[in-house]
Order: C-alpha cells, then sequence, then structure tokens
C-alpha cells in the first residue's frame, strides 16, 4: 500500500481554498497535485456531506413521529393541554433540525451558492421544508390567537357590557 502525500487536514485546506473560488489550476499548481485528484477528493468530501444530510434525515424521522405520538397518548391519557404543551418540544426541534442542516449542507457549497442549492433538484428534503412550514404556521396561529384575543375584549358601540 502506498504511503498518502497529503494528509486529510492537508485536504480539507485544499477543498476549502477550492470552495472560497481559487482555480482548480492556480490550487493543483501550487500544492503538486493533479486536477483528478482533486476531483476525486470532492467526490468523496461531497458523498461524506450527503451522507450525513441523509442519517439526519432518518432520525428526524423518528424524531418527529415520536413527538407526534408522544403527544397523542399524552393528550388523550391526560388532559388535551398536556399534549398541546408537547409540542413546544417539537418548535424546539424544528428550530435544531434547520439550523443543523443549514450548517451540513453549507460545509460543501460555495458561499455564493447556498440559496441556489437548498432549492430546485436535488434539494428537497422533507423535513427542512416541514421544519420550516412548522415554525411558520406555529408563529402565524399565536400571532392570530393573540390577535383575536385582543379583540374580543373591545366593547363595540351599541352592545351590552
Amino acid at each position: 500500500m502506498s504511503r498518502k502525500r497529503f494528509t486529510e487536514e492537508q485536504i480539507a485546506d485544499f477543498l476549502r481554498q477550492a470552495k472560497e473560488g481559487m482555480p482548480d489550476n492556480e490550487l493543483c499548481e501550487k500544492y503538486g497535485f493533479s486536477i483528478s485528484s482533486l476531483r476525486r477528493w470532492k467526490a468523496l468530501h461531497d458523498s461524506a456531506i450527503r451522507n450525513k444530510l441523509r442519517k439526519m434525515e432518518s432520525t428526524a424521522a423518528v424524531v418527529y413521529l415520536t413527538i407526534i405520538a408522544v403527544s397523542v397518548l399524552l393528550a388523550i391519557v391526560f388532559h388535551k393541554v398536556v399534549g398541546v404543551l408537547f409540542i413546544f418540544l417539537m418548535l424546539g426541534y424544528c428550530v435544531y433540525y434547520i439550523v443543523q442542516f443549514r450548517n451540513v449542507s453549507g460545509t460543501f457549497i460555495s458561499t455564493d451558492n447556498v440559496f441556489l442549492s437548498r432549492r430546485g433538484l436535488g434539494a428537497s428534503n422533507a423535513f427542512y421544508m416541514f421544519s420550516w412550514l412548522f415554525v411558520i404556521l406555529f408563529t402565524l396561529f399565536i400571532i392570530s390567537s393573540t390577535a383575536i384575543a385582543g379583540m374580543s375584549s373591545l366593547n363595540y358601540p351599541g352592545a351590552e357590557a
């Protein structure tokens, strides 16, 4: 087995420089490796990140189903308020998942293409979209219920107090 010329840290530094916009030819000439080696390293790094994202998605599926099942069971066994309070845990996990997904997916995307990489073909992570949907709907629900509660306390002219 042949000895590696570059350590993992050096390869990570090469990939970071390529991500920051250094042209591949200049990078290869500067450090003395071939373009095919750089492409192979990029492919290995990208597949590792994709596997990490898949693992995160499968973990999220288990967590979301568990939270929903437990909240339904608590609502049935105890009082409905207990089940509803458990939904706050889901909100927290949704925010956590959004942050983690953005951090991991951003590791192999150049900074100017981050928005585009999370849209379009191949970027359909169901739990990432579900998390955003849940956070937005939860926020709208809180805002609307607060507005309705504020409006119900108003006294209208001609209405009995």
